[in-house]
């Protein structure tokens, strides 16, 4: 069974503090403590019980955070920007694994990830041809893992989806089109500031609900010169992100239970 190189993005801006962890008196999101451990732990625990994952690397931290993830990680350290700290994670894979082709990005801040998971996605990409892959889950399946999560969703064809926080890439087309990456990162948030590098049809089709999944995997492979591919999330964990109170109180409820049904 092959295995591939994880990045877990735990990175921070110094310049402008979360919301979230500067409510708790921390400098970063995740290192919030949740069940006794930091929200990044949780993360690598799920990556590490995969039997789909090898070498984790963990960008913005080091050994003087003096968390003990229970396994080998490597250190990258922060660069203070979203889109540097990704090219730092790609090109420290390139420096220790030169013969890696993939890559599996994680979200420091998704603490409810379960290792079935990852070995579900890594699998189902590894079953498709592409260059990259981009986790979604429906909005119907978020809402009944994780009620009240209020997760923003995109309207589509094929229903409303939020944004997962897995993504798997070939290492040479995110390396080789790094501007382009910047600028969606850039734009990560907003839709329709995506969909405005993509002409006026994009933006008509997106405004009447009309947008399907495979117009999206055709637009992002003439944008970026490579493959892409919607992988449609039976599991919401890796969706499940920490951004606000109420979606950490979420988050440690289920945690919570998850303790309870190992220990009986």
């Amino acid at each position: 069974m092959k295995t591939y190189p994880a990045v877990v993005l735990a990175g921070y801006s110094t310049e402008k503090p979360d919301p979230l962890a500067a409510a708790m008196g921390l400098e970063r999101k995740t290192l919030i403590p949740i069940a006794g451990k930091p929200m990044v732990w949780w993360v690598v625990k799920a990556l590490r019980e995969s039997p789909r994952i090898g070498q984790i690397y963990i960008v913005g931290m080091s050994e003087d955070d003096q968390v003990d993830f229970g396994t080998e990680v490597i250190y990258v350290p922060n660069q203070n920007a979203h889109f540097d700290n990704v090219m730092a994670g790609v090109n420290a894979v390139k420096t220790h694994q030169p013969n890696a082709t993939f890559l599996l990005f994680a979200s420091g801040d998704i603490p409810a990830l379960h290792a079935e998971t990852v070995n579900w996605f890594v699998a189902t990409c590894e079953s498709m041809d592409a260059d990259f892959y981009y986790s979604v889950v429906e909005k119907e399946v978020m809402e009944a893992a994780f009620p009240d999560s209020r997760r923003s969703y995109v309207p589509i064809k094929e229903g409303r989806f939020c944004g997962g926080d897995l993504f798997f890439v070939r290492i040479a087309v995110a390396h080789n089109n790094q501007e382009l990456v910047r600028e969606l990162l850039a734009r990560r948030k907003s839709v329709f500031q995506q969909a405005r590098l993509l002409g006026f049809k994009v933006i008509v089709k997106f405004l009447f609900r009309r947008l399907s999944v495979k117009d999206a995997e055709e637009l992002s492979e003439r944008l970026l010169q490579a493959r892409g591919r919607v992988v449609i999330s039976p599991y919401a964990d890796l969706g499940m992100d920490v951004d606000k109170p109420h979606q950490l109180e979420l988050v440690l409820s289920e945690l919570a239970r998850r303790a309870e049904v190992e220990v009986a």
